[in-house]
């Protein structure tokens, strides 16, 4: 069976989406924020990358997400003060999330400060929500993509056949 045969609705990213991400190009990189989920009920403390937020020197900003709720990368609003009482409710403060900056992080550092220029998705008869590639003017493309427990980073192999093509507003 081909990969394709195998992919439902939840693996490509709904149009919103598509249209939010191809937003991005000309978007100067302020600052990153990953938000954990993170479970501290044993030791050592069990944590998942939960959501990346990208915020723009215009004031714009945008959260990637592959929560619990996905199968894939989604773009997400959530309400991190909300979410933390709820699990802080639910879980008696053994569960949280907990934000960190990591705009100074290897794999951002010399992103900030850079535009997005048209960056990659998967492609395959729609946008898969599986990979997202952000390409800068000066700096390393970073991709974003769905690990074994939520999202992870690194740059991205231009050599490597990934299939990605370039999205454009």
């Amino acid at each position: 069976m081909a990969e394709h045969d195998e992919l439902t609705e939840e693996n490509f990213f709904s149009t919103d989406d598509v249209y939010k991400i191809a937003a991005l190009v000309n978007e100067n990189l302020a600052g990153v924020v990953y938000h954990y989920w993170i479970n501290n009920a044993n030791s050592p403390a069990f944590e998942v990358l939960d959501y990346i937020t990208l915020a723009f020197k215009s004031g714009n900003s945008i959260t990637l997400t592959a929560g619990l709720e996905t199968d894939g990368i989604r773009v997400d609003e959530p309400d991190f003060a909300a979410e933390r009482a709820k699990l802080e409710a639910d879980f008696e403060g053994k569960v949280t999330i907990e934000s960190r900056d990591v705009s100074q992080h290897k794999f951002w550092k010399s992103a900030i400060g850079q535009d997005i220029t048209p960056s990659l998705m998967r492609f395959e008869s729609r946008v898969i929500n599986d990979s997202l590639v952000l390409k800068f003017e000066d700096a390393d493309a970073v991709e974003i993509f769905l690990g074994i427990e939520g999202l992870e980073v690194d740059f991205f192999d231009e050599d490597e056949d990934s299939g990605m093509t370039d999205v454009q507003a």
